[in-house]
C-alpha cells in the first residue's frame, strides 16, 4: 500500500479541554505567555475573557499548544487530538466514498465486541471478516490480489486471519441486523428453520438456552420482535462455522433475554471466534472479552481502535477519549450521572382507564386502573409477550376490551415496533404526504433534531436500520395528535443517537404538552425519559398484567426483581452495569431489595 493511500491527507485537529475550576493565575499566565500564536503577534491564542476564564477557540488550537499543556503544573488544560483519517486504509467505496482504516482481529475462544456510532464502518468490517467483501486497500480502480492484501498487514494480529480468508479457511456465520426481514425469506415454522440450519447437532441445547421451546411450532412470520431475534441468533449458532458475526443481537430483547443471549453466545461458541456489534452496553459488558472502538466521520470515514478490555473500552467510549491513543472521539462525554430529574405529574388528565381485560385464544391481558396526564412521558416496560402493545391498542380504540372502558376520545400517533420500508418513494415524499414539511415548527422541532435533511432524497428502501428508525420516530412525532406512542424507539440507534433522541423527546413533550408513551427495553433511556413507569408482569405469551403507573424508581426495582437481575452503578461513568449472577454484589442488593442502584 502506497503512502498516499495508507495515510490520510487530512491534517490532525486538536481541541483544548479546560477545567476552569482548576485554572489558577499561574495557569493563565503560562497559557497566554507561551502560546505560539500570541508570541507571533496574533490574537487567536489563549486569552482571558471578561469573566476571568481561560479560553481559546477550537478552530485556533494546533499541535504546538501541547507544549503549553506540558508546562502547566496541573491537569487544568489538556490538548487532545480529534480523530482524523489515519492508519492503514483497508477499504474505500469509490473515488470519494466511505473509507475504513484498520480492522479488528477475531480471536480464538474469545468474544470481540465492536462499539461505535452508526455509519463508521462496523458493518463493513463484518463483511470483510466474513469474506463477503474483499478489502481494496483504497485502490478503487484495480483491486489488489490477496497476497498484496495480506502483505500490507504483515506483523499485525489481522495478518493470520486474512491469510485464512485468502486460503478459503474461514467459514463464517452471520446474524444480520435487520431480523424483521427474516420472515420475508422464510415461510416455515421455527422448528423447520432450526432443523435446516443444525450443522452442529446442538439444536436441543440451543433451543433450551435461548428459551424457544414454547414457540417451536409457530410460523416464523407470526413471531414477535424478541422471538424473531432469538430465533435468528439460534439459526446462526447452529451453523458449523469458524467465526460467528453477530450484528445487534439485543434489539427487541428485554433485559432478561439480553443477558440470556449474552451468556449463550459465550457458552455455545466455545473454541470459536465471535465478533459482536451492539449498541447495548449491558450485552457487550456480559458477552465481550475485549472491545474495539469505531470512530470517525459517519458516512465519510471510520477508524478502528486497538483492542481494549471490555470495561476500559466501554468507559473510554463514553468518556469520548481514547487514552492510549490520546484521541478525543467526541466533544463531550456521555454522562450517565447527569440524568434529568423526574418531573411531577400535575397536568390535567387526558384519559383514564379502569381495570381492563382482554382475552385471545391463547393469551389474556389484565390491566390495573390508571390515568395518563398531559405533558408526561410514561415509560412502559416488561418482558416480551406480556401485552404492552395490546394495551396501547386498547387505548387507541383499535381493540375493544372485554371488560372496562377507556374514557377520553383521543387520537394517538403510533411508531410501531417493526420498521416498514415498503413505501415506494423518497423520505421527502413520505413526509410530504402526511405533514407540512415547509412549516417552521416542523423544520425546527422535527427535521433539524432528527437530521432528516440528508435523508430526504433517499428512497425509503435504501435506508439503514438506524436511518429508518430516525425517520419513523420523526414521522410519528410530526403528526398532529393528542398523544404519541413510540414502540421500541431505541432499536438500531447508537449510544449518541439515543442520547440525542431522549433530549429531543423531552423538549417535544414540554413544547407541545402532549403525553408520550414509550415502550422500550433500554433501562437507562427509560430512566432518563420517564416521569412515571408502567410495569408489565406475567407469563410471556400466556398472560400479562399491566400495573398501575407508579414512580420510576419503584417501577425499575419491581421489574428487575421479576427477572431476577440486579444493576449497580459503574464508579467511573455512572452507567448501570449488570451484576454477575450470584456475585457478592448481586446477593447484597437482592437481600436489601435494591435491584437498581443508581
Amino acid at each position: 500500500m502506497g503512502d498516499a493511500q495508507s495515510r490520510a491527507a487530512q491534517k490532525d485537529r486538536y481541541v483544548a479541554i479546560i477545567d476552569q475550576d482548576d485554572v489558577t493565575d499561574e495557569v493563565r499566565n503560562i497559557a497566554v505567555k507561551y502560546d505560539p500564536l500570541n508570541r507571533s503577534g496574533g490574537r487567536d491564542g489563549f486569552h482571558v475573557t471578561d469573566d476571568d476564564e481561560l479560553h481559546i477557540d477550537d478552530a485556533a488550537v494546533i499541535e504546538e499548544h501541547r507544549i503549553i499543556a506540558n508546562k502547566i503544573p496541573n491537569d487544568s488544560v489538556k490538548i487532545v487530538r480529534l480523530p482524523a483519517e489515519r492508519g492503514e486504509l483497508v477499504h474505500q467505496y469509490g473515488e470519494n466514498g466511505f473509507r475504513l482504516y484498520e480492522l479488528p482481529a477475531p480471536v480464538e475462544n474469545r468474544v470481540v465486541g465492536l462499539l461505535g456510532p452508526n455509519g463508521v464502518g462496523k458493518s463493513t468490517a463484518l463483511k470483510i471478516l466474513g469474506g463477503r467483501l474483499t478489502p481494496n486497500l483504497g485502490n478503487v480502480t484495480d483491486d489488489p490480489d490477496w497476497d498484496t492484501i495480506v502483505r500490507e498487514f504483515r506483523g499485525t494480529a489481522v495478518q493470520n486471519y486474512l491469510e485464512k480468508l485468502r486460503d478459503g479457511g474461514v467459514q463464517a456465520a452471520f446474524k444480520p441486523q435487520r431480523i424483521d426481514q427474516l420472515s420475508d425469506h422464510y415461510d416455515g415454522t421455527v422448528r423447520e428453520l432450526l432443523a435446516e440450519r443444525d450443522e452442529r447437532n446442538t439444536r436441543g441445547e440451543v433451543i433450551n438456552r435461548l428459551q424457544l421451546a414454547h414457540i417451536i411450532d409457530r410460523p416464523v412470520a407470526d413471531l414477535s420482535g424478541g422471538e424473531l431475534q432469538r430465533t435468528a441468533i439460534a439459526a446462526t449458532l447452529l451453523v458449523d462455522a469458524d467465526v460467528y458475526l453477530i450484528d445487534e443481537p439485543s434489539s427487541y430483547l428485554d433485559v432478561s433475554h439480553r443477558l440470556t443471549v449474552a451468556r449463550a453466545l459465550t457458552d455455545l461458541t466455545a473454541g470459536k471466534e465471535v465478533v459482536i456489534v451492539d449498541h447495548d452496553l449491558v450485552t457487550l459488558d456480559v458477552a465481550s472479552d475485549e472491545i474495539h472502538i469505531f470512530y470517525g466521520d459517519p458516512g465519510g470515514f471510520g477508524i478502528v481502535s486497538r483492542p481494549l478490555s471490555t470495561r476500559r473500552g466501554i468507559n473510554q467510549f463514553l468518556d469520548g477519549h481514547l487514552r492510549a491513543e490520546n484521541i478525543r472521539i467526541r466533544e463531550t462525554a456521555v454522562d450517565f450521572l447527569q440524568r434529568s430529574g423526574h418531573r411531577g405529574v400535575d397536568g390535567p388528565s387526558l384519559l383514564e382507564f379502569p381495570t381492563l381485560q382482554k382475552a385471545f385464544d391463547s393469551f389474556s391481558l389484565h390491566v390495573e386502573p390508571g390515568t395518563i396526564h398531559d405533558g408526561e412521558i410514561l415509560g412502559i416496560f416488561g418482558r416480551n409477550g406480556l401485552g404492552k402493545t395490546t394495551f396501547a391498542r386498547l387505548l387507541t380504540g383499535s381493540l375493544v376490551p372485554d371488560e372496562g372502558e377507556v374514557t377520553g376520545n383521543i387520537t394517538l400517533s403510533y411508531k410501531p415496533q417493526y420498521l416498514d420500508p415498503s413505501f415506494d418513494g423518497t423520505v421527502r415524499e413520505l413526509f410530504a404526504g402526511q405533514v407540512d414539511i415547509y412549516d417552521q415548527t416542523f423544520q425546527t422541532g422535527i427535521e433539524e433534531p432528527f437530521d432528516l435533511e440528508p435523508l430526504f432524497d433517499n428512497q425509503l428502501t435504501d435506508l439503514s436500520g438506524g436511518e429508518l428508525q430516525r425517520a419513523s420516530i420523526a414521522l410519528a412525532l410530526a403528526r398532529d395528535a393528542d398523544a404519541y406512542l413510540l414502540d421500541e424507539p431505541s432499536a438500531y440507534l447508537d449510544v449518541n443517537q439515543r442520547t440525542s433522541f431522549a433530549a429531543t423527546l423531552r423538549q417535544f413533550v414540554e413544547r407541545t404538552g402532549a403525553p408520550c408513551l414509550v415502550i422500550d427495553h433500554d433501562l437507562l433511556l427509560l430512566d432518563y425519559l420517564s416521569d412515571r413507569a408502567m410495569v408489565f408482569e406475567g407469563e410471556p405469551g400466556t398472560n400479562g398484567i399491566g400495573r398501575t403507573p407508579q414512580p420510576v424508581r419503584r417501577g425499575m426495582n419491581q421489574f428487575l426483581e421479576t427477572v431476577d437481575v440486579t444493576f449497580r452503578k459503574d464508579p467511573n461513568t455512572g452507567r448501570p452495569r449488570a451484576n454477575k449472577p450470584d456475585s457478592q454484589k448481586d446477593r447484597e442488593q437482592k437481600e436489601a431489595g435494591n435491584y437498581y442502584v443508581r
